[in-house]
């Protein structure tokens, strides 16, 4: 009998002692995951070709607007259309038409302006410098200057 006791006060005991414990566990150490780790930096194109959809007007010439849609971009001057491309995204400024000698893109996003011009196909770069659903700003990497501004209208 005295062994029952003695065991029923202990299990009490031990309840009421492991209920009382409030210590919190020490924070989980994040375990590394090295695929994700070794996986590229390099932006999804479709980021940046979902945040230009819409209409862009020009901040240096306030005639001038772009209008995107999906991957056809309309150049306006005036409220006429100037010329039409479509564009291809390039996340890693990595296809033949970006990687020119001595130009530096590995800190953004480029895409390709693909025209018609005199029954030829045309394509050129475009290094994006910033671009949020607000403003986009890009330069040719075949020009010389420091770029084209825009803000969001539609």
């Amino acid at each position: 009998m005295i062994k029952y006791v003695f065991f029923c006060t202990l299990l009490s005991a031990t309840t009421f002692f492991s209920c009382k414990n409030t210590t919190t566990p020490p924070p989980a150490v994040p375990i590394a995951n090295t695929e994700v780790e070794t996986k590229s930096s390099i932006p999804d194109p479709g980021d940046l070709l979902k945040t230009l959809q819409g209409r862009w007007k020009s901040e240096q010439d306030s005639t001038y607007t772009l209008e995107i849609s999906d991957t056809q971009m309309n150049h306006f001057n005036s409220g006429k259309l100037t010329y039409q491309s479509i564009i291809d995204v390039d996340g890693a400024c990595e296809s033949s038409v970006c990687k020119l000698d001595g130009v530096d893109t590995s800190d953004g996003w480029c895409f390709t302006e693909i025209m018609v011009e005199d029954g030829k196909q045309v394509a050129q770069c475009n290094f994006v410098i910033f671009c949020d659903t607000n403003k986009f700003q890009y330069r040719s990497l075949i020009g010389t200057g420091s770029g084209l501004s825009f803000k969001k209208i539609k």
